[in-house]
């Protein structure tokens, strides 16, 4: 996996706060249920925290029924 994917991925499952978002990056069970999607949905978005949580949440119709129960159960 490139570099960028996985910044991607460690990147995706952010809490809503700015403390909680430079703190998690999501359990490891999380990051696997967006992985696919991420790279998938998200490919050439920048790695920070923003971009690739608002790019998932554009995309929530076509995500998989796990990386969207990670989005729900933070919030989002």
């Amino acid at each position: 996996m490139s570099r960028n994917a996985l910044y991607c991925v460690l990147a995706f499952a952010l809490l809503s706060t700015p403390v909680a978002a430079e703190t998690h990056a999501g359990t490891g069970g999380e990051q696997d249920a967006c992985r696919r999607d991420v790279v998938k949905l998200c490919k050439g978005v920048a790695a920070e925290d923003g971009p690739i949580l608002d790019c998932l949440k554009t995309h929530r119709l076509k995500l998989g029924a796990a990386c969207r129960q990670v989005l729900e159960s933070h919030g989002q």
